[in-house]
């Protein structure tokens, strides 16, 4: 009797922890509301709430990148300076400035040859992570300096500024008012949960995450998908450099500075798994709106950057306790 109301305790305990670990995060989200709603009468206003998504989406649109290999159990440190590298090398051939000075190509040439970049550092990193076994924290650590470095000789460690206006109306207009990156982020995010839920590619990614060596014996080609995964990150960089353009209207050779962590921490915030296998888009826009929500919520009252800092410390911390408990 004794042990069979043990066992019932350590059952009752750990659904009690799969549970915090599962609505953990829509939880916390709706207690920042709850509580900065109740503490100023601005920040549950409608200006301010498509405030907030403007200032998350080039981090939200980063996270959605990166959410794919964190489900494949894999991790991508580069983010951030390929963001940098991508965003100046779309400015600099379309003006033809410093390093391609004179050469002016169109827009929308210049916005691919961004994008591919982008996915080119995702695929070198993935190539030496699929086939040579490195770590891809190692990998992508090495596409941090390589981007950083290639960003400062693209743009002679000068700004770009002239940037017309076909180039910066992706991330700084408006459609029917509302903030086009914010329709870019919202876009990028329904159509990534989809290729998770509906494709081949997607249920691959969840398997391989969950069980490496299994996935091999189901006949999965594990390599080809890893390295897909860093190339769909390098991608989504890209894209939120071409955005960053339209946002600062103009191109800036720190602009990546401070961008790395966040979005990784959003992945978290919103529940998927440190180890691979578990999360979906939509608790990554929740991680993504809680880190929004904590800054505004916080500016808001007149907390100073360096009392939001430690808050966004002790919310992450609590979320990554929740989420290795909770695989436990």
């Amino acid at each position: 009797m004794a042990r069979t109301a043990v066992d019932f305790g350590a059952a009752r305990e750990q659904v009690t922890l799969e549970q915090v670990s599962q609505y953990g995060p829509i939880i916390g989200l709706v207690g920042l509301y709850a509580a900065f709603t109740l503490l100023n009468d601005r920040f549950l206003t409608v200006g301010n709430q498509v405030n907030v998504l403007q200032q998350v989406s080039i981090i939200g649109i980063m996270a959605i990148g990166v959410t794919f290999p964190i489900l494949c159990a894999e991790i991508d440190l580069s983010i951030a300076q390929v963001m940098e590298v991508c965003g100046l090398t779309i400015a600099t051939l379309a003006v033809g400035a410093r390093l391609f000075e004179g050469v002016v190509v169109p827009v929308p040439a210049a916005i691919l040859v961004g994008v591919l970049l982008g996915a080119t550092f995702g695929a070198v990193s993935g190539f030496v992570t699929a086939r040579f076994g490195v770590p891809s924290f190692m990998t992508t650590l090495a596409m941090l300096f390589l981007a950083d470095g290639l960003g400062l000789i693209v743009s002679g460690n000068r700004p770009i500024i002239g940037l017309p206006p076909s180039l910066t109306g992706l991330g700084g207009s408006r459609v029917f008012g509302f903030p086009s990156i914010v329709i870019v982020f919202l876009s990028l995010l329904v159509f990534s949960q989809l290729l998770l839920s509906y494709t081949k590619f997607g249920l691959y990614i969840y398997a391989i995450g969950g069980d490496r060596q299994s996935a091999e014996r189901m006949g999965i080609n594990v390599r080809l998908v890893r390295l897909g995964t860093l190339v769909i990150s390098g991608a989504f960089a890209a894209i939120a450099g071409l955005v960053t353009l339209g946002r600062l209207g103009s191109a800036i050779p720190t602009m990546g500075s401070g961008l790395l962590l966040p979005p990784i921490a959003a992945v978290i915030l919103g529940g998927a798994n440190l180890f691979g296998g578990s999360g979906n888009m939509v608790g990554t826009l929740i991680g993504v709106l809680i880190l929004g929500i904590l800054q505004n919520g916080l500016n808001l009252m007149g907390v100073g950057p360096s009392g939001q800092l430690v808050a966004q410390g002790i919310v992450l911390m609590l979320a990554v306790l929740a989420n290795v408990v909770g695989q436990e």
